[in-house]
């Protein structure tokens, strides 16, 4: 297990390499002072995790996010920040990252976080999580059978089934530019920006409507 934690400030770096190796023994903790010594990593290296402090030097906060993880688009991006949650959270997860733990919070806080995170799921705290809640029901939640073809609802469900756009392509028999189009109309029409949107925006309709999101096929 290899871990990149990208933080600029050597207390936090240490107790956050010692929090982390507490958790588990067969773990290499490796740290990136600055966003260059990030990506000088994450192109020679690969990691099952990043750990990043979104104010380190050389870059700007949420772009942060989206360079990391175009070297390596498999490994998620866990943000550990002293920027306020309630105003930087949700535009994290939205960039792309996989979660977000504020500094003022408690240790065990950032061991779930990460636990959460290895498992291959998104963290979202509680106020990270109302938040989407409450930006989801600005506008109305509308029904997907009622805006989408036939075919952009199998494309739909086999996203939120976590196929990857070439293996929907190969099933469908079509080229992966064309499902991209389809992904990108089912975004358009149902008002969301990426797939953990698109994910909670089925869930909230079929829940509002009185049926679990298992009971929509």
């Amino acid at each position: 297990m290899r871990i990149l934690l990208v933080e600029d400030h050597d207390i936090v770096r240490i107790a956050t390499g010692m929090l982390i190796q507490e958790m588990m023994s067969d773990v290499v903790v490796e740290s990136a002072a600055n966003f260059k010594d990030a990506m000088r990593a994450v192109s020679s290296g690969t990691y099952q995790l990043i750990i990043l402090d979104l104010n380190i030097p050389g870059t700007d906060h949420l772009l942060t996010i989206e360079k990391l993880r175009a070297r390596q688009p498999d490994v998620p991006v866990l943000v550990f920040s002293g920027q306020k949650e309630e105003l930087y959270g949700l535009h994290c997860i939205r960039a792309g990252a996989a979660g977000f733990v504020s500094k003022e919070s408690k240790a065990s806080e950032l061991q779930e976080a990460i636990r959460v995170v290895l498992n291959g799921q998104k963290y979202l705290s509680p106020l990270v999580r109302a938040q989407l809640v409450a930006s989801m029901q600005q506008h109305r939640v509308s029904d997907p059978a009622e805006l989408l073809s036939a075919r952009e609802l199998i494309v739909m469900e086999m996203l939120l089934e976590g196929e990857w756009t070439k293996d929907i392509a190969r099933k469908l028999n079509l080229k992966s530019t064309t499902i991209s189009t389809f992904k990108t109309r089912i975004f358009k029409k149902l008002g969301v920006d990426n797939l953990l949107d698109l994910a909670r925006h089925v869930e909230m309709y079929y829940s509002s409507n009185g049926n679990g999101v298992s009971d929509r096929k």
